[in-house]
């Protein structure tokens, strides 16, 4: 199925397929005095296609004091900016970005409204969004929400400190340090919404490359705990959401994606 994925009000058009943003480093463990730091849209996880549109990030120091970025530089593919590590320890980098949506009913469940004509999509069997001519007369009512992603990655130098708890709608506390993950080795997650286990989450992981359909489905208990493994080494996107209703009525959706590394086993 043909999925929507919107992105921001800057895109090439108001319908894009599969691109989702990102914010990831150069590298995650450093030594370095400053390490780029890329943020983007991209259908493949983590190959940057098109920019955030004027994006703001939050710099949280090892120390916990704060501050916020705002990039001089941003091409067209990506926005990109150099982050300053002052001092040894880990640093969280966040920042959000939004697209409205109409949600109008079909066939009983409740659909994404796209801004296209017939010739721009495929028949309606092969999507789960509608468009206005996919209906016979007037357009039913339509409701209004906010899709909204907080995008955060962590860079450590020289040594890994505590990870900073972040304001984010959807939290994802991960039991092991994020830049200490080994693959094939278990991982813990915790995941909240407004303080409280999340219950019906959904939680993916898109290896460096992946495309949506070849995300991996990881099941999460009801009282918000999941327990997994990264298949192997490489860079990774970790994306928890709220499964959606399709009969219940739209509500703003929010999630948290992070970005992370995943080292090698040792032999």
């Amino acid at each position: 199925m043909k999925k929507l994925i919107f992105s921001s009000a800057l895109f090439f058009s108001t319908y894009t397929f599969a691109h989702e943003p990102y914010v990831a480093p150069l590298a995650y463990n450093t030594a370095n005095t400053q390490i780029p730091v890329i943020a983007a849209y991209a259908e493949q996880a983590l190959q940057a296609e098109y920019a955030l549109k004027d994006p703001q990030f939050l710099i949280i120091q090892p120390n916990q004091k704060q501050a916020t970025v705002k990039p001089a530089t941003t091409l067209k593919s990506a926005t990109i900016f150099d982050l300053s590590l002052p001092e040894k320890g880990t640093y969280t980098v966040v920042t959000t970005t939004s697209y409205p949506i109409q949600y109008v009913q079909y066939n009983k469940q409740w659909k994404v409204l796209a801004n296209a004509t017939a010739d721009q999509v495929p028949p309606i069997n092969e999507r789960d969004y509608v468009i206005a001519s996919d209906f016979k007369g007037k357009l039913p009512k339509k409701v209004d929400t906010v899709r909204e992603w907080t995008l955060q990655t962590y860079i450590s130098k020289e040594t890994t400190t505590a990870v900073a708890t972040t304001s984010a709608p959807i939290q994802i506390h991960l039991q092991t340090h994020p830049n200490r993950i080994i693959a094939q080795q278990p991982v813990q997650v915790q995941i909240l919404h407004a303080g409280k286990p999340l219950a019906h989450a959904e939680l993916v992981l898109r290896e460096q490359g992946a495309t949506e359909q070849q995300a991996q489905n990881i099941n999460v208990e009801s009282n918000g705990r999941a327990s997994f493994t990264f298949p192997h080494a490489g860079q990774y996107l970790l994306e928890v959401t709220e499964k959606v209703d399709p009969k219940a009525i739209p509500k703003n959706q929010y999630y948290t994606i992070i970005s992370l590394n995943v080292a090698q086993a040792a032999s």
